[in-house]
């Protein structure tokens, strides 16, 4: 079960700078985003379901017997027997029929996880152990049936964390809506690092698929959007939970460095700021890797220590 965080990403108030207590006005729109498009672009198009709901009806904290996690260490909680030794195949299995919520023919399941191929009898054992992992949903039917042209997929109360997280994105951009509450709860969902720490010989089929691309680009996105919407009107503590967040998921997200770096040169502290240009340097361009910052992010460090005097 998902629990219940705080109201707020972090606390607002309390910060040495004392900008996080002062009187908040009205936000300013969101920011325009220098990502690609969460729900334009073709990497995205691919994975997003289109029936989606822009408006979130679901309790995102409410208990659930079966739950699916993409936005952190892969997880699937569910209620049913598991062999221990089926669980890697199963909880890929899983996470493959949620991210493929239009359907799944079994002869795709047998190349994709199998990368051999297996006969289709494997394939459906392993399609029926995963069912009684799952469980029934409410009313009594399965959560893994198969449609009249044979394809594979997960009843709709099976909840996935991208889903959710897909939801709150777009809500975030509607009008007559709080966009900063709706990031937050999206970035809410992201747990640490995305798509890492996978098992051996497992989630192959992420190095041709654009599922990989699609969640790391709105991670990204998401984040920046609070960033930048919440260090508009000074709450420092806001953003910067908004860009560890973001980059605690992709550690090498260079727009997110450049956020944190305008976050902490706005609360005026030098050894704060030169502290982060180090942090980020060993992340992206590490000694003897022959890897380098952009040229944009050199820039904004030079201009950004040059309003900032030595203490």
């Amino acid at each position: 079960m998902i629990k219940k965080p705080p109201t707020q990403v972090i606390p607002r108030t309390g910060s040495a700078s004392g900008n996080d207590t002062l009187p908040r006005p009205e936000p300013p729109a969101s920011p325009p985003s220098p990502l690609p498009d969460l729900h334009t672009s073709a990497s995205a198009a691919l994975v997003l379901r289109p029936e989606t709901p822009l408006f979130v009806t679901v309790d995102l904290y409410r208990p659930s017997e079966a739950e699916i996690r993409v936005l952190g260490t892969v997880t699937v909680d569910a209620p049913g027997p598991l062999e221990p030794d089926r669980r890697d195949l199963l909880t890929e299995l899983v996470i493959y029929l949620a991210l493929h919520r239009d359907g799944t023919a079994i002869h795709d399941l047998s190349t994709t996880l199998w990368p051999h191929g297996v006969p289709d009898d494997v394939v459906t054992a392993a399609l029926d152990h995963a069912r009684a992992w799952l469980g029934p949903d409410s009313g009594g039917s399965p959560r893994i049936t198969a449609s009249a042209d044979g394809s594979w997929r997960l009843a709709d109360d099976l909840r996935c964390d991208w889903d959710l997280f897909v939801a709150y994105a777009r809500r975030s951009k509607q009008p007559d809506t709080d966009a900063e509450e709706n990031l937050n709860n999206a970035l809410r969902l992201v747990t640490g690092p995305l798509w890492t720490n996978l098992p051996d010989q497992r989630y192959r089929w992420l190095t041709s698929s654009a599922i990989r691309t699609a969640t790391t680009t709105a991670v990204v996105d998401v984040a920046h959007r609070l960033a930048m919407l919440t260090l508009g009107y000074g709450d420092t503590l806001t953003a910067v939970a908004a860009c560890r967040t973001g980059l605690r998921a992709v550690p090498t997200a260079e727009v997110l460095w450049q956020d944190l770096l305008r976050t902490v040169a706005a609360r005026r502290d030098r050894k704060a700021l030169e502290a982060v240009i180090g942090e980020m340097y060993r992340v992206i361009a590490p000694p003897r890797s022959g890897l380098k910052i952009q040229a944009e992010t050199g820039e904004l460090i030079r201009e950004l220590l040059s309003g900032l005097r030595h203490r």
